[in-house]
């Protein structure tokens, strides 16, 4: 039986809708691939996720694959026995993997698993066995799966950087995460967010307008770092644009940063002029990537599958035709 978890605000209305189904087919087993650029808050996706669902009570067990070295990342996911190789420990180790067991694994940066390995993982994802290094015994396992990526896993798989059959057990429910400066209810997001990181703490309406503005290139970890050190120097005064740093103030301000230049618009205002500066033509394409953005459920990955190009280039359309998701 599900748990009652406190309710989400994300901020956007699309992502709203795609965790109520991503957490629909979790609870049933099924993986879920959370695709998005770095910093865009999969593992936060991935942890509420967990939460919301009937395993809650049980570990969330978060691996980095492009963080681990590749000699140590097999030993981390499948565990040792006692003496397996040089330097083992004497008395093992469990692993990540069992680590989650009756609980949720979040393989995180799945794109950057040597291959050599996928295969074995593969393997333990259909038989639910684990064998750690040096043991002959396969020892069970109840786990959950996420997995999350900022790379383009189709076209790695067609590259051959990445196994096929991985692939799409991997992808049984894929979830594209926007970047931050695609986002709808930027405003509404940072208020919630300076309200999680800082209680009391207050915006001026200025200072949330150049931040609502804000491209963002390093999405929700960037967001959280500034609102955090912001928040830390107005010193329990509403915080106004002099407290932001050059980058992020106003338009006037940014004389020495001509690559911040392109903010995408005000929420309040996301929607007004639409294609003002577009020609009859490019009107007609804005139109057809909109009309093809919602058919896929603004799936980035399925759109540029379609469309047979790299989500970059996807991602370059949405930002020149100003695509906000409703």
């Amino acid at each position: 039986m599900a748990t009652t978890a406190p309710r989400r605000d994300w901020g956007d209305l699309g992502i709203e809708r795609d965790f109520a189904r991503a957490a629909r087919v979790y609870e049933k087993g099924i993986y879920v691939l959370l695709q998005g650029e770095t910093g865009c808050g999969k593992e936060v996706f991935a942890r509420a996720l967990h939460e919301a669902g009937a395993r809650a009570g049980g570990p969330f067990v978060a691996v980095n694959c492009a963080a681990l070295p590749e000699t140590l990342i097999e030993s981390e996911l499948f565990g040792y026995r006692g003496g397996a190789f040089t330097g083992a420990s004497r008395e093992g180790r469990r692993g990540r993997i069992l680590a989650a067991d009756e609980g949720t694994l979040l393989l995180d940066e799945i794109g950057d698993m040597p291959l050599a390995l996928q295969a074995r993982l593969l393997r333990v994802l259909e038989e639910r066995r684990v064998t750690p290094l040096g043991g002959e015994t396969a020892v069970k396992v109840d786990v959950r799966v996420i997995c999350a990526t900022h790379r383009d896993l189709p076209r790695m798989v067609a590259e051959g950087s990445f196994r096929r059959d991985l692939y799409f057990r991997l992808a049984g429910f894929a979830v594209e995460l926007p970047p931050l400066r695609l986002r709808g209810g930027r405003a509404g997001l940072i208020r919630a967010l300076l309200a999680e990181l800082a209680p009391g703490a207050t915006l001026s309406p200025a200072a949330l307008d150049c931040l609502a503005a804000h491209h963002w290139p390093g999405n929700l970890r960037q967001l959280r770092n500034v609102l955090e050190t912001v928040a830390a120097l107005a010193g329990g005064a509403t915080i106004g644009t002099a407290d932001l740093p050059p980058e992020i103030g106003p338009r006037d301000r940014l004389g020495a940063f001509p690559e911040m230049r392109e903010p995408p618009p005000h929420d309040d205002v996301a929607n007004e002029g639409e294609g003002a500066e577009l020609s009859c033509l490019e009107q007609a394409a804005r139109e057809a990537m909109l009309r093809l953005l919602e058919r896929h459920r603004w799936n980035i990955t399925r759109v540029a599958d379609e469309l047979g190009v790299s989500r970059n280039t996807v991602y370059r359309k949405v930002e020149r035709y100003r695509l906000v998701r409703d």
